[in-house]
């Protein structure tokens, strides 16, 4: 099993925000970031390291031509860490596009990707990651539009219980698309009884074998079914990727967190005879394996 840093002893209770209810303003956005001071991380024999945030709620509009139908919201969600409240380009990394987010529920539309809020991580070089002092983490959105709880994603939380005196946790309301440069003017609003759920994953060495088989891809009307069986410890997602050379592939589906790996692709996701499709899962770890590759006919 990977160790996880986070303000919580364990990262399944941030319920708060993301999943429905009041969402409290907790957007991430192009305005508004969020900042946490880490414990060091803990001693041990660990080979990845990821750096993650719990997210939920991205928004929709309606469609353009067709009203009555909805379409999501572009956007993007970076994550930064160091070992003060401040933040280079270097330390900065994509964590998730809002095409990968689950939806926030409309009560005048029916949605295709309504959910709980997910745990999303990148992974970072592991000298990255301290084991001596605090590590801070800021979540953030590049996205212009992101300016507001009504058009941007949510970050999930939890109360603080620690009884700590000292602030862990800051809401950043003065950024524009990138975190702060300056550590004297970063931690702006400190969080006294909430703990935003942003997080460290150290993964050790994996030898763990993962399989993959019965591919099978099935024209239905105007769409395609993708399926796929795998097996191996600890399998947390799936998806479907295409490749036009066999050498370079593009996910063309929501990663499912549970088996069964079936999936419906619109037609225009669907791959033209010639290119090449295979299922890919990844672990608990942070190991990503693939399928093999098949010629669509």
């Amino acid at each position: 099993m990977p160790a996880f840093v986070s303000l919580l002893p364990n990262i399944n209770d941030f319920t708060r925000f993301a999943d429905g209810g009041d969402d409290s303003n907790w957007y991430i956005g192009f305005n508004n970031a969020w900042i946490v001071k880490l414990p060091s991380a803990p001693d041990g024999s660990f080979a990845r390291a990821f750096i993650g945030a719990k997210i939920g709620r991205a928004k929709t509009k309606p469609n353009a031509n067709k009203p009555w139908l909805r379409e999501r919201l572009d956007g993007k969600i970076y994550i930064a860490i160091s070992q003060t409240p401040s933040f280079s380009a270097q330390q900065s990394f994509f964590l998730v596009q809002t095409g990968d987010l689950p939806l926030e529920p409309d009560p005048q539309a029916t949605l295709t990707g309504i959910g709980a809020a997910s745990w999303f991580w990148a992974e970072v070089p592991l000298s990255l990651v301290s084991f001596t002092t605090p590590n801070y983490l800021i979540v953030y959105s590049p996205t212009d539009t992101f300016v507001k709880a009504a058009n941007a994603p949510i970050l999930a939380g939890a109360t603080d219980d620690s009884g700590d005196s000292e602030p862990r946790a800051w809401n950043n309301h003065s950024i524009s698309g990138v975190p702060p440069r300056n550590p004297d003017s970063a931690l702006e609003t400190p969080l006294s009884t909430l703990s935003p759920a942003i997080a460290i994953k150290l993964s050790p060495p994996n030898s763990s074998e993962i399989s993959i088989s019965e591919f099978a891809l099935s024209r239905v009307g105007q769409k395609c079914v993708a399926s796929f069986s795998a097996w191996g410890e600890n399998i947390v997602e799936g998806w479907v990727e295409r490749s036009r050379d066999g050498l370079d592939w593009e996910r063309i589906v929501r990663p499912r967190q549970t088996q069964p790996f079936i999936f419906t692709l619109r037609n225009d996701r669907c791959p033209p005879p010639g290119e090449f499709i295979r299922g890919a899962v990844r672990d608990l770890l942070g190991t990503v394996a693939a399928g093999e590759a098949r010629q669509v006919p």
